[in-house]
């Protein structure tokens, strides 16, 4: 899903998906979350607010289910464990 940035009240992206009904926020600790069953005039207002946190805890926060979709953090970190583990196998026990 492509997000467009916000960047304001700790908002840092959001975005849409209508066939699923899906609203993406990526919050400003980079953690994702996914809420479902989100309509599109709810979603657009949400796009264009210009005070998007708000508009999310008066309709949005504990309206929806939520979930996480994950952070762009604990990715990039969950990468560089996997290829030190690798190295180390074969450091261990050779290519």
């Amino acid at each position: 899903m492509q997000r467009r940035p916000i960047h304001r009240g700790g908002i840092l992206s959001a975005g849409y998906d209508r066939d699923r009904r899906i609203l993406e926020i990526e919050f400003d600790t980079h953690r994702v979350m996914q809420y479902q069953g989100v309509g599109r005039e709810i979603a657009e207002r949400f796009l264009t607010s210009a005070s998007p946190l708000s508009h999310f805890r008066d309709e949005i926060e504990g309206e929806y289910t939520a979930v996480e979709a994950g952070s762009q953090s604990a990715k990039a970190s969950a990468g560089g464990k996997k290829k030190k583990s690798i190295d180390e196998l074969k450091r261990l026990f050779g290519e």
